[in-house]
């Protein structure tokens, strides 16, 4: 009976494990902040995002620092997952492990990096992009 049990008791832990979630996506390295897609106001400042505006995000394998105007504003750790949004597949990540977080979704295209709410148009929330320094 005991083996049974421990038999089962593995079968139930190795079921309940989580599939891995990664996205397969690398963002090392510095990405300068070139503008927002949001039914906003535009900036008042131009120069807020030509190059050398100082608005950075800086990443490794698992640490992020967070640059506004070449001033530290943040830095911790990120992860990046998978997660289904209405039906569609997106790669979310958080921040500092705060799973409570409003959800943030990216994107990588070449040397682009967007970041943005959970649909990603600017109807629905804004999003943020980034290029690779």
């Amino acid at each position: 009976m005991k083996k049974i049990l421990l038999a089962g008791a593995i079968a139930l832990f190795l079921f309940a494990c989580k599939k891995d979630n990664n996205t397969g996506i690398n963002l090392n390295g510095s990405w300068e902040y070139r503008g927002t897609t949001c039914y906003c106001p535009p900036p008042t400042d131009s120069s807020a995002y030509k190059p050398g505006n100082g608005t950075v995000y800086n990443f490794s394998a698992t640490n992020y620092k967070y640059y506004l105007k070449h001033v530290l504003k943040k830095s911790g750790t990120y992860k990046l997952f998978k997660e289904n949004v209405n039906g569609a597949e997106r790669n979310r990540i958080i921040f500092d492990n705060d799973y409570n977080s409003e959800a943030k979704y990216i994107g990588l295209t070449g040397n682009k990096f967007s970041l943005g709410g959970a649909i990603g148009s600017a109807a629905d929330a804004p999003v943020d992009y980034y290029e690779k320094e």
